[in-house]
């Protein structure tokens, strides 16, 4: 079999609980993993290194949305008639572009962005993003408030044995505490942006310091919850091929609107407030189909009607996702560190 239609062959349901249990404990030792799923460590790691060689999955780590001083914004594009994707090919490079979808709707790219203040925005939405050959026009959404993320969406194969066996996870961590991060801090970071199962020894090596410093750090970074770790799956192989983002208004002081939606709609993989723009709350979804995102939204005017949907967002393609470029089937091919601390008018 050709090895492009090896890479698109669905995954068993052990691929799928393996990468369940990834989801949960990104950094769990084999054993640990092997226990839970009743194999042995190296199959565990075997079928993990498959995974990862087809770009089916893969660990990445993220500033935490809470950490730091950065400005994060959804930028919207026009682009030129059939220059989309040219654009994007353009903008994947873009260390402080996060994520890049290609869209249905009154849009056709949208892109997640990371920026250390406003006025470095403004500079790169007009001198950087605004000056690619085939950009129209372009409009910023500015993030007040991330209430979920990708990194809290799970494919739920595991049972609640397996999970036991795998502990809390991050879920008893505390809260970021927003304080300035280290040069290491962030040269940590970069280095498990591709790849988050880097060993202790490896990372040592990157950065030139000793094994138990390293050791020291990171614990500090993920207790802290400062870096996030998360276990992706090429959406076409994770039975929820369709993405939709749904964009509306919430009344301003009604706290229950949030925790009411996340109640509601388990296929939420992001939720954030927004500021400088009509809508003032977005979600994306995934689903398995677009009968399905029809009947998920019907769900929300039910359960959710404080939740006024003002549009409505198909996802065609990520080209992007948190500094992974992917092929058409949604697989990653190649890693782009976000680099997000940066002068990012000049870095581009």
């Amino acid at each position: 079999m050709p090895d492009d239609l090896q890479k698109s062959a669905p995954l068993c349901e052990l691929d799928l609980r393996l990468i369940n249990t990834l989801q949960i404990d990104p950094r769990a030792p084999w054993k640990r993993i092997a226990q839970a799923l009743e194999i042995d460590p190296v199959t565990a790691a075997r079928h993990w290194q498959r995974l990862t060689d087809s770009g089916a999955a893969w660990i990445t780590a993220q500033l935490s949305c809470r950490a730091g001083q950065l400005c994060r914004a959804f930028v919207e594009l026009d682009c030129e008639a059939g220059r989309a994707l040219e654009v994007a090919a353009v903008l994947a490079d873009w260390p402080h572009v996060l994520t890049i979808e290609h869209t249905s709707g009154d849009r056709d790219l949208l892109l997640t962005i990371a920026v250390p203040d406003l006025a470095a925005l403004s500079r790169y939405a007009q001198e950087s993003m605004g000056a690619v050959p085939g950009v129209l026009a372009t409009r910023i959404h500015l993030v007040s408030h991330v209430h979920a993320q990708g990194c809290d969406w799970q494919l739920g194969t595991l049972d609640a044995d397996q999970r036991g066996q795998l502990g809390t996870g991050d879920r008893n961590r505390q809260a970021s505490r927003g304080r300035e991060l280290t040069e290491l801090d962030k040269q940590l970071i970069r280095h498990l942006g591709a790849d988050g199962r880097r060993s202790l020894t490896a990372l040592a090596d990157d950065v030139g310091l000793s094994i138990s410093t390293v050791r020291r750090r990171l614990d500090d970074l993920l207790t802290s919850k400062d870096l996030i770790l998360r276990c992706e799956i090429a959406q076409s192989l994770s039975g929820w091929p369709v993405t939709t983002w749904l964009w509306g208004q919430v009344p301003a002081d009604d706290r229950e609107v949030v925790p009411a939606l996340l109640r509601a709609v388990p296929e939420i993989r992001a939720c954030a407030s927004l500021t400088g723009s009509k809508a003032n709350l977005c979600i994306s979804v995934w689903t398995r189909s677009l009968e399905d995102t029809r009947a998920l939204e019907s769900r929300v005017a039910r359960l959710v009607p404080q939740f006024t949907v003002l549009d409505r967002t198909v996802v065609l393609r990520f080209v992007k996702r948190m500094g992974r470029v992917l092929d058409p089937l949604g697989r990653t091919t190649r890693v782009v560190p976000m680099d997000i601390w940066s002068d990012p008018v000049a870095t581009r």
